[in-house]
């Protein structure tokens, strides 16, 4: 039993972790587009950086609009 919990927990984070590293590498992809270069003229480690801050930007964002989303359901406020 505790180990199907924990199966499932790894599951959920490993699915979790998936999807913002695939928004991190859009976001990423639009920002290099949007300076008019290509992907190659990055290296493998810089590319690596510029997906772990926006990694860490989802992540920010994700925690303050959870955060908010609590708060106004602890007053009875729904979001527009």
């Amino acid at each position: 039993m505790l180990e199907k919990i924990k199966d499932t927990s790894d599951l959920t984070v490993s699915k979790f972790r998936k999807f913002i590293r695939k928004r991190a590498i859009k976001k990423v992809n639009k920002n290099i587009a949007y300076q008019q270069k290509k992907i190659s003229d990055y290296t493998k480690d810089e590319l690596r950086k510029l997906i772990e801050k926006e990694e860490k930007d989802i992540i920010a964002g994700l925690k303050w609009s959870l955060g908010a989303t609590a708060i106004f359901a602890i007053f009875g406020i729904t979001k527009f």
